[in-house]
C-alpha cells in the first residue's frame, strides 16, 4: 500500500501543481458563466438596440391592420413607446412604395419594413424586409405583434366588439410543468432536464479529458523509458493503478470545483441577470441529497476507471503518440456513441432505449446519471447497472495491467491482435 500511495501522490501532486491545471480549473466557471448569462444578455441588448419606431408598416389590407400592429409594437393602448410609421396603400401603388423603401433599407436608413396585402388577414402571409444591421430577434418581435393583431382582426370579423376581440387576442399562457416522481417528490421538468443533461455531459467531458491524460502519460513513459527505472522498485500493476487513481483524484478536484461553481451560478442566475438589467425568472435547483450524490459519484468513478483502463491499454501497445491517436478511436467511439444516444434518452428517460443503455457498462456512466435527474429509477435497475459497470471496470483494469506489464518494455514492435490476447491471458 505504501508504494501505491507513493505513485498516487506523485501523479496527483505533479498535475495539481501545474499552471495548466490552475488555468483550466479557473477557466471552467468563466466559460459556464458566459454560456449561461451571455445568450439572455445578448438577446436583451440586441432586442433593445433596434428602434422599431423607425420602421415602416405598409398596409394594403384596407382594414387598418397596420395601425393595430404599430400600437402593439408601441406597447399597446397604454404604451409609452413611439409607434412605427404606417403607410396605407392599394395594390396599384404597393410595388412602387416597396421599391423605394427597399432602397432606404439597403442604405441602412430603415431597420425594417413589414408588408401586408389584402389576403394577409385570411392567409397570415406577411413580408418583412430587414436591414443588414438588424438582428434576427427583430423579426421575432414583429412576428408576435403581427400574430396578435391578425388574431384580433379575425375574432372581430366574427361579430365580437373590439374590446372583447382585444382580450381574446392578448391571452398569454404561463405554464408551469412539474414532474412527479414515484416516491411522491415533485420538481420542475425543465430544471430537472437541464440538471440531468448537465451531469451527463460534464461526466463525459471529464472522462474524455482525463482518460486522454492517462493515455498520454503511458505513451510518454514508454518513449522516454522512465518506466525502466520505476519498474525496478514498483510492480507494473501498482504503477498502473497508482497512475489511474492519482489522475482520477485530479479529475475529482477539478470536477468538484466546477460543480460547486455551476450550482452557485445557477442559484444566483436571476439576481445576476437582474443586476445586468435583464428580466429573468428565478430558477429553483432540484434538491439533491447525499443519497442522490452517492450513485452519481459511483458512476463517475467507475466510468472513469473503465475508460482510463482502456486508454492505458491503448497506450501500452503503441510506441508513439501518432499511433496512440489512431488506436484510441474505438475507445472514443464507445464514449461518443453514448452521447449521440442522449436524444432518445431525453425524449423518453423511462423507455426501453434509455433503460437498455443505462444497463450497458460502456454507456451507463452517461445515460444513468441523466435518468436519475429526470425519473425515479428503481433500486433493482440501479444495483444491476452499477454491478455490471463494476465488473467490467475491474476486468478492464486487470486486462490493462497485464498488457502494461508485458508491453511496457517493448519498443519498435507493433503487437498483433493474437499477441495482445495472449498477453491478457497471462497471469502472475
Amino acid at each position: 500500500m505504501g508504494k501505491l500511495y507513493a505513485v498516487i501522490s506523485r501523479e496527483f501532486g505533479e498535475r495539481v501543481r501545474s499552471r495548466w491545471f490552475l488555468l483550466t480549473t479557473l477557466f471552467g466557471p468563466f466559460l459556464f458563466a458566459a454560456l449561461t448569462l451571455g445568450p439572455p444578455w445578448l438577446a436583451y441588448r440586441s432586442a433593445r438596440s433596434v428602434d422599431l419606431s423607425a420602421m415602416v408598416i405598409v398596409d394594403a389590407t384596407g382594414k387598418d391592420v397596420g395601425a393595430g400592429i404599430a400600437t402593439e409594437l408601441a406597447g399597446g393602448l397604454m404604451g409609452t413607446s413611439k409607434a412605427p410609421k404606417v403607410l396605407a396603400t392599394s395594390n396599384v401603388t404597393t410595388t412602387k412604395t416597396l421599391d423605394s423603401l427597399r432602397v432606404e433599407i439597403a442604405a441602412d436608413r430603415l431597420p425594417a419594413v413589414a408588408y401586408l396585402d389584402a389576403n394577409s388577414i385570411e392567409s397570415g402571409a406577411v413580408s418583412v424586409l430587414l436591414s443588414s444591421s438588424a438582428p434576427i430577434s427583430t423579426s421575432e418581435r414583429l412576428e408576435k405583434a403581427i400574430e396578435r393583431e391578425l388574431l384580433r382582426q379575425r375574432v372581430a370579423s366574427t361579430g365580437l366588439d373590439a374590446e372583447s376581440a382585444l382580450k381574446l387576442a392578448q391571452v398569454r399562457v404561463a405554464m408551469k410543468v412539474e414532474r412527479v416522481m414515484r416516491d411522491g417528490r415533485t420538481g420542475s421538468a425543465q430544471v430537472n432536464l437541464i440538471f440531468g443533461a448537465g451531469v451527463a455531459v460534464l461526466l463525459y467531458i471529464v472522462i474524455v479529458l482525463y482518460g486522454q491524460i492517462v493515455l498520454r502519460s503511458v505513451t510518454e513513459e514508454k518513449q522516454s523509458r522512465v518506466s525502466e527505472l520505476v519498474l525496478a522498485s514498483v510492480s507494473p500493476r501498482i504503477l498502473l493503478s497508482g497512475k489511474v487513481l492519482g489522475i482520477g483524484g485530479v479529475a475529482l478536484v477539478q470536477l468538484g470545483f466546477w460543480t460547486t461553481s455551476m450550482v452557485t451560478l445557477m442559484a444566483n442566475r436571476g439576481r445576476i441577470l437582474s443586476a445586468l438589467g435583464v428580466a429573468s425568472s428565478s430558477m429553483t435547483l432540484p434538491s439533491v441529497s447525499w443519497t442522490d450524490m452517492i450513485p452519481l459519484f459511483a458512476y463517475f468513478l467507475l466510468g472513469y476507471v473503465l475508460y482510463a483502463a482502456l486508454f492505458a491499454a491503448v497506450g501500452s501497445i503503441v510506441s508513439s503518440e501518432q499511433e496512440a491517436q489512431q488506436a484510441q478511436t474505438p475507445v472514443l467511439m464507445l464514449l461518443v456513441g453514448s452521447v449521440a444516444l442522449l436524444q432518445p434518452a431525453l425524449a423518453d428517460p423511462d423507455g426501453p432505449i434509455a433503460r437498455t443503455l443505462s444497463m450497458v457498462p460502456f454507456s451507463s456512466p452517461i445515460i444513468m446519471p441523466l435518468r436519475l435527474g429526470l425519473v425515479a429509477v428503481p433500486a433493482s435497475e440501479l444495483v444491476v447497472s452499477i454491478g455490471l459497470l463494476s465488473l467490467l471496470a475491474i476486468g478492464a483494469m486487470v486486462a490493462a495491467g497485464r498488457l502494461y506489464r508485458t508491453a511496457l518494455l517493448m519498443y519498435g514492435k507493433r503487437p498483433t491482435i493474437r499477441e495482445i490476447i495472449r498477453w491478457i491471458r497471462l497471469d502472475g
